[in-house]
């Protein structure tokens, strides 16, 4: 994983920790209907955010095949 895709896991994880704390405050202000307005308001922004972090991240991957770096070693004869 490159340094991009690392800081856009982190975008996404911030991005998710915010929209937790929005459905805890949708959902504190209807506490006759908590977990309905908690699901709608936090499961409405969660799927596209996690939609477009994996896809972000497909996209930054680097375009070469090989990953890992590989080192080759020649023996002297």
């Amino acid at each position: 994983m490159n340094i991009r895709q690392r800081l856009t896991v982190i975008a996404v994880d911030i991005a998710i920790l915010a929209e937790l704390a929005y459905g805890m405050h949708a959902a504190s202000l209807d506490p006759d209907n908590f977990t309905s307005a908690f699901c709608k308001a936090f499961f409405s922004l969660l799927l596209p955010t996690l939609a477009l972090g994996i896809t972000a991240v497909r996209c930054l991957r680097d375009k070469s095949g090989d990953t890992q770096p590989t080192t080759q070693t020649q023996d002297a004869v």
